[in-house]
């Protein structure tokens, strides 16, 4: 038997719609700085929905980006004297676990309780107050799905055969 000097690495994501809450900067005792928020998760029927929290690192740079911003949204309306504004979104979670705690307060204050980790890698698009305000640009196809370079003949019937389903730079370069 051979030894294989591959890596392999199984990725296991979770994608689905859900509240931001708690946006925060956590600064541990050691290491860096870094952005976290909470994300109520949308599930099961739309007539009976229940919420799955999360307790998010923030992970990808256009998530952080966002999350920034979402930050001085909520910190912009609380000066106003205003509500926090519902943001919804569109997410991507990795690297999820389970981290048991102690509780301190409360009347169940000493009962062991859960809570789901996970880091927000990515935010498909975003909704304050019921309002669509950022959509990500579409991910371009990988390079092995489109056609090579040396067939110039092969790519109007590629392009026939995507429909709508060209590239942003494409759409922008037309208008």
């Amino acid at each position: 038997m051979s030894k294989s000097t591959d890596n392999q690495f199984f990725d296991l994501h979770i994608t689905g719609v859900g509240y931001v809450n708690r946006i925060r900067q956590v600064t541990p005792k050691r290491g860096d700085p870094f952005w976290a928020c909470d994300i109520s998760a949308l599930n099961g029927p739309a007539t009976d929905v229940e919420y799955r929290r999360f307790d998010c690192r923030v992970s990808g740079a256009e998530a952080e980006r966002l999350v920034k911003k979402f930050a001085a949204t909520v910190a912009d309306r609380k000066e106003k004297g205003l509500s926090e504004p519902k943001i919804l979104v569109g997410f991507k979670l990795g690297d999820l676990y389970a981290d048991l705690f102690t509780r301190t307060k409360g009347d169940r204050a000493g009962e062991t309780g859960v809570s789901l980790k996970a880091r927000l890698l990515f935010i498909n698009w975003v909704k304050v107050d019921g309002e669509k305000v950022y959509e990500a640009p579409r991910r371009e196809e990988a390079p092995s799905d489109q056609p090579p370079a040396d067939t110039p003949q092969e790519e109007p019937q590629a392009a026939a055969h995507t429909g709508d389903c060209g590239s942003v730079g494409a759409a922008e370069s037309a208008a």
